[in-house]
């Protein structure tokens, strides 16, 4: 489908080329509405592309660390996480929040204490797309993410 689009984004490109400057001020505007059309499709499935293949990529590095991860709206505005874990060789846990599903930003920290399941809770979220996941600091210092996992807030209240 991108290949359909690099292809007439290009013809379109040596037509200009090979054409006078004149030519390109008198352009149609139909004729520059159907190119800006093409770079902004192809613009969006390369976007969206991006963002599903960094996804799948983020839930393949999950490991046997994690035997369970659930994020779920508790309330009018926040959020719960519960995990459970099946090893034992952890050291910490970082909580983490993502508003794009790209940018995890670190919003809490918990020694493991030797306990299988964990909660927390993240209040005061903003309307929309909410992506968590956790990652787990090992004692050798190696890591390992859970899967990620998102909830929907629609308005608070």
């Amino acid at each position: 489908m991108i290949y359909v689009f690099d292809i007439k984004i290009k013809a379109f490109l040596l037509f200009f080329k090979t054409r006078p400057v004149s030519n390109f001020i008198a352009l149609n505007r139909t004729l520059m509405k159907t190119f800006l059309s093409y770079i902004a499709v192809a613009a969006l499935i390369i976007t969206s592309s991006f963002t599903v293949n960094q996804q799948k990529q983020l839930n393949q590095r999950t490991t046997s660390c994690f035997s369970n991860f659930n994020a779920h709206r508790a309330g009018k505005a926040s959020i719960e996480l519960t995990w459970s874990v099946s090893s034992a060789d952890v050291v910490q846990f970082s909580v983490e929040r993502s508003y794009d599903g790209d940018f995890f930003e670190n919003i809490s920290s918990a020694n493991f204490n030797g306990s299988a399941s964990y909660k927390y809770k993240d209040a005061g979220v903003y309307p929309g797309v909410i992506y968590y996941r956790i990652t787990a600091v090992k004692a050798d210092g190696s890591t390992e993410c859970s899967s990620v996992e998102s909830v929907r807030i629609v308005q608070h209240g």
